[in-house]
């Protein structure tokens, strides 16, 4: 560890841990008034790219 700052290296993990994924994330943007919205999974799975038109 370089800080004593534990958060330091727990915020990320937990970040994309709590980060909705797939359809339940396009459902939020469909709320927020996205209409054109794209979904594409790369890295096998591991990531994914979400763009979204108003």
């Amino acid at each position: 560890m370089v800080t004593k700052d534990d958060s330091a290296y727990t915020y990320l993990p937990d970040s994309v841990k709590n980060f909705p994924d797939g359809e339940d994330f396009i459902k939020i943007l469909k709320k927020v008034n996205f209409k054109i919205i794209t979904e594409k999974r790369v890295s096998f799975g591991i990531a994914t790219i979400y763009v979204a038109e108003k």
